[in-house]
């Protein structure tokens, strides 16, 4: 059951954005704030890049700008011609993008509304899909219903989310690290697959975190929404010894991760794990809208000081 709602950023907190600020003059926080400043996004990426600046630089006019892009994009058809999971991602997107808005004053309270009745139809249309036909695409939807909970501020979709959540760890998520699903089919896609359950656990157990439910600990005979994580990560560099199918190339093996690699920063926030540092050196910054956009910015730790640092 959810205890607490702070609507910030579904993924991080106010005292994430105040470690950030507090942190900015060092890295990896210092690329971070640079690459928000330099940069620019187009679309749906552009309303989440909007608020992050209205967040973390307290900037007014960057949280109205905001505002009228996630206004717009609540209008625009996010599921025609995608793909369940690309229905789902953009979804997620936009539900983060809103939740960094939705307090700024350019909002009408009647206005507001009507957004969140609208985002709920398109969450309820997403659902009614006959796509969720695997269970990482199940797990993904649990995400959306758990993320658009949040928003919604409704209790039994979330606990259903929850419930699935726990049910792919008992059921999919080995010892070893691998989710027998993703690796069922050796048809190119093993590594993919293990990825994109990985970064759905990892934002569940995030965004659940700032709501007061801990699915960081949850496991079953020591197998954890961590274990999927951390399984990968060792074959960013040699795919070659990816043991489900062969000839995976270390081109294609890095372009997922640099995809999809917000979920190592989050994990990195939680673990520190020595394991993850090679990984985040060449991914950062790192930029998955999906994860709540610049995550190396929202999630990022400054390397520990020396001794008489």
């Amino acid at each position: 059951m959810m205890t607490t709602i702070e609507h910030c950023g579904l993924f991080f907190t106010r005292e994430h954005i105040e470690a950030a600020r507090r942190e900015r003059d060092r890295e990896p926080l210092r690329e971070a704030w640079a690459y928000l400043a330099q940069r620019e996004q187009t679309g749906l990426q552009a309303a989440q890049w909007w608020g992050l600046r209205a967040l973390f630089s307290d900037d007014r006019a960057a949280g109205a700008q905001a505002v009228d892009l996630v206004r717009d994009c609540i209008d625009d058809d996010l599921i025609s011609g995608r793909s369940f999971l690309e229905a789902i991602m953009s979804a997620v997107t936009l539900a983060q993008a809103f939740e960094m808005t939705r307090d700024h004053d350019a909002w009408a309270p009647l206005e507001r509304q009507q957004w969140l009745d609208k985002f709920a139809a398109m969450v309820s249309l997403i659902d009614a899909s006959a796509q969720k036909d695997t269970p990482t695409e199940q797990l993904w939807m649990a995400l959306l219903q758990l993320v658009s909970a949040i928003v919604l501020e409704q209790g039994a979709p979330f606990e259903t989310a929850v419930t699935i959540f726990r049910r792919f760890i008992e059921d999919e998520v080995r010892p070893q690290g691998f989710v027998t699903s993703a690796v069922a089919t050796k048809d190119g896609g093993t590594l993919y697959r293990q990825v994109l359950a990985a970064q759905a656990l990892v934002l569940m157990a995030e965004a659940a975190a700032h709501v007061g439910v801990d699915l960081w600990e949850y496991h079953v005979r020591g197998v954890s929404a961590m274990t999927a994580a951390m399984y990968p990560i060792y074959y960013f560099y040699t795919p070659e010894k990816w043991a489900w199918e062969p000839r995976l190339t270390v081109e294609r093996t890095q372009a997922v991760f640099h995809r999809h690699g917000g979920f190592l920063e989050i994990m990195n926030r939680r673990t520190r794990h020595r394991d993850l540092k090679p990984l985040l050196e060449d991914l950062r910054p790192i930029y998955d809208p999906v994860s709540g956009g610049l995550v190396t910015l929202t999630h990022g730790l400054p390397a520990k000081r020396g001794l008489f640092g």
